[in-house]
């Protein structure tokens, strides 16, 4: 079962390209993507279901119909689930930074559409990060909800940190600031308390958790110096997460997460239709051979597709 999996429908490109929006990120231009594309990458590779998600640009969500665009788009994904039930689920769009809009979309996307759980940004087009006190009220309705919920990178994020005005121009954001924006998002949930105050959620981090399975012993050691008044091992905390594999598959990556995540944590994903189909064979083959008996993890989380 591959959670990490997109449905940038090509009326969503329309509706992109006439607010003035062609781009995801610097050379990242929106897709075209049709139901019979994953489905024919799916059957030759050995994928039984898929998750879809969708990601908007900040300039989209900034706009005043935003809660609007994002009602239409939960609509389109949910009416290719409906057409496909026991091949797709659905993780729902939500309008943030608007949080009261953003409540409303997940009364929609599970009571009305039938949601298998949402997607979340990391970082917001207002700068918050998830785990920020402001959206303290969005996290509190999923942790009621036991809601699973990708993290994934904010494809408009610009990481401020390299001093380099080009950069993006030079490194394509998604090459290394979209790792950075999940790294800061799980940073900032776990300090902040979040992780521990919702724990109901089910936080699924794409791109095998950013840069954090790898940074994990340096987190652990904050409490005994920046953050002495720490009172629980960072360990526990990370290892509750769950960690999918797109873009990560190398055996490198796959011994980092390995080393964080629970038993039963650890997810394939492809970041399919951005990741084109050789490397969706590549992912398969690597995560193949690592761990086998993958697709479990999935199927306690998403239920629904088990069969």
């Amino acid at each position: 079962m591959d959670v990490h999996h997109h449905a940038y429908h090509g009326r969503l490109a329309d509706e992109l390209a006439a607010r003035g929006v062609t781009h995801l990120a610097p050379g990242v231009p929106v897709p075209r993507w049709a139901a019979e594309d994953s489905l024919r990458v799916m059957a030759e590779h050995g994928i039984a279901a898929a998750v879809l998600s969708v990601l908007l640009p900040d300039r989209a969500l900034l706009l005043p119909d935003a809660a609007r665009l994002v009602r239409v788009v939960n609509g389109w994904t949910a009416d290719v689930v409906r057409a496909h039930p026991d091949r797709f689920g659905l993780l729902a769009t939500l309008p943030l930074p608007d949080v009261p809009a953003a409540l409303a979309e997940v009364a929609h996307a599970f009571d009305v559409l039938g949601a298998d759980g949402v997607v979340l940004p990391a970082s917001l087009a207002d700068g918050a990060l998830l785990g920020d006190p402001g959206l303290d009220p969005l996290l509190a309705e999923l942790d009621r909800r036991g809601a699973v919920a990708l993290v994934h990178p904010d494809p408009g994020y610009r990481c401020s940190c390299t001093g380099a005005p080009d950069f993006a121009t030079a490194v394509p954001p998604p090459l290394v600031d979209f790792v950075a924006d999940t790294t800061r998002a799980v940073a900032n949930l776990l300090f902040r308390g979040a992780l521990r105050r919702f724990p109901g959620i089910r936080f699924v981090l794409a791109h095998g958790g950013g840069a954090i399975p790898f940074l994990a012993g340096r987190l652990e050691l904050a409490r005994t110096w920046v953050l002495p008044d720490r009172d629980a091992p960072v360990a526990d905390d990370l290892a509750r997460l769950y960690y999918e594999t797109a873009q990560s598959s190398a055996p490198g990556a796959l011994a980092c997460v390995d080393a964080v995540a629970a038993p039963g944590h650890v997810l394939f994903g492809t970041d399919f239709p951005f990741m084109t189909a050789p490397v969706v064979e590549r992912t398969r083959r690597e995560v193949a051979a690592h761990r086998p008996g993958i697709g479990a993890a999935a199927a306690a989380l998403f239920p629904r597709l088990r069969g």
